[in-house]
């Protein structure tokens, strides 16, 4: 930590002026997202089009901006997502109906199964073949699930995890493998709807241009706007945003004690924001005892982690060290293309097997969070189902509790750069595939492989 007589009026001047130009660009993203049509078809998210602007403006193209203020948002960017996890456990969890939990199972599976796939193959990918012929890090395997299944935001964050193990390069080519995953994911998606509605495999849609519409409402002025955050406290007593601050300030700071406890006592490391998600767990269950329960906002928790998660995405994108993804050209396009074809076996046989209604439209919407993010699986899931009938939207969202805070950002993908560093890649990726195996037993056990393939649409 910096000594507090090192942080002078210049420091925190700064600071703030980074934060502002962050901010800039966060506005023009928004700006231009909202004005370019083929962004708003495809759904292209405005911290992207910033991080990317502001890249642009770099030291490694322009120079407009200078290294000291990417390195500044480089570091923001690894304890912003401390931010998007303290919360993820706070306030009422909704549990699933009894009615889907079948289909919830097959997407729980599908999901476990589809995150180990994307860390044992990249992994013994590298053990026979990459490292031995590029001599690229152990380390550089675990950059497929942190930016296919991860995303932008934890792709962004897990730079401190990699800058405390020594693997400076991981960050900016995690990001990289991001981008890669998020288009594969939008126009493979599109290529996989299109194929599913000519063999008929898509049924509550009769024909798809490939295109998504730009005439969806996105800016809403005042009085047309959504409920949003809900003010559970008087302004009179504290102001109500504070007060879910003050809660998430204290899941930080457990979180923060669970860290470095866990470091001294086993000497191992776990990364800051899953600590802290376990410090919010502890925050909620202090909280609802006291009586103070009813009064967590769930949309404001959400704003806090949308606004720490955007924030992210631009400084992390923004800050990429160009010639790293340069130096790793050949072994990234073969690690990426070999992932890419394992994904749509899991598409076209792995979740044709594990759901008993909607098959298509329950995988898809795996397919492009797994590839991106949850915004892409939704985007290719209102392509297919315009108006969600399938029962996708109940099923994905009745899986959430139970895979979040594990994969694609959660516990495992924390742990996993310092698993292969504490007992090899080899032993981790055989690992990740017992643990493929694992789950294709459990799929059998469970019954969720051989059900019938039926639909089932949902009454108006």
């Amino acid at each position: 930590m910096i000594p507090i007589n090192e942080f002078s009026g210049v420091h925190l001047d700064s600071i703030f002026i980074y934060l502002s130009i962050l901010g800039i660009l966060l506005l023009v993203g928004t700006i231009i997202r909202s004005k370019i049509v083929s962004l708003k078809r495809w759904h292209i998210p405005a911290s992207l089009i910033a991080g990317l602007i502001g890249l642009i403006l770099g030291p490694y193209f322009i120079g407009i901006i200078p290294k000291e203020m990417t390195s500044f948002w480089s570091a923001l960017s690894g304890r912003l997502i401390v931010l998007v996890f303290a919360p993820m456990m706070m306030g009422k969890v909704t549990k699933p109906e009894k009615g889907i939990m079948k289909d919830v199972t097959g997407s729980i599976l599908w999901s476990f199964s589809a995150s180990f796939l994307q860390y044992a193959v990249p992994i013994l990918l590298s053990v026979f073949f990459l490292t031995p012929i590029f001599n690229v890090s152990p380390l550089f395997a675990t950059i497929v699930e942190q930016g296919w299944a991860g995303g932008h935001g934890t792709a962004g964050g897990m730079g401190q995890v990699f800058e405390d193990l020594g693997y400076i390069d991981g960050a900016s080519l995690s990001l990289t493998s991001a981008t890669i995953g998020l288009a594969f994911g939008i126009v493979m998606g599109t290529i996989l709807i299109n194929i599913a509605v000519r063999k008929g495999e898509a049924k509550l849609i009769s024909n798809y241009s490939g295109t998504f519409s730009e005439n969806e409402r996105e800016l809403f002025s005042c009085n047309e706007a959504p409920v949003g955050m809900k003010n559970t406290v008087s302004s009179s007593v504290v102001d109500s945003l504070a007060f879910h601050f003050s809660m998430l300030g204290l899941a930080v700071l457990i979180g923060w004690i669970l860290n470095k406890l866990i470091k001294s006592l086993i000497n191992f490391s776990v990364a800051w924001f899953v600590t802290s998600l376990f410090g919010g767990i502890i925050v909620n269950f202090i909280v609802h005892k006291l009586g103070f329960g009813d009064y967590i906002d769930k949309n404001t928790l959400s704003r806090i982690q949308g606004t720490s998660m955007d924030f992210l995405v631009v400084g992390a994108i923004a800050s990429v060290n160009v010639p790293v993804v340069v130096e790793y050209a050949i072994p990234l396009t073969i690690q990426q293309v070999t992932m890419a074809l394992f994904m749509l076996f899991w598409v076209g046989y792995i979740g044709r097997k594990s759901f008993a209604h909607n098959w298509f439209e329950n995988t898809i919407v795996l397919f492009g969070t797994f590839c991106g993010v949850a915004a892409t699986g939704l985007l290719l899931l209102r392509a297919c189902d315009p108006e969600l009938k399938s029962g996708a939207t109940e099923v994905y969202a009745g899986r959430a509790p139970f895979t979040s805070p594990f994969i694609g950002g959660g516990l495992l993908t924390s742990i996993t750069p310092g698993l292969i560093i504490k007992f090899g890649a080899l032993k981790i990726g055989l690992a990740y595939l017992s643990g493929i195996i694992f789950c294709m037993i459990l799929c059998k056990v469970t019954g969720v492989w051989g059900r019938p393939h039926t639909y089932s649409i949902k009454e108006e």
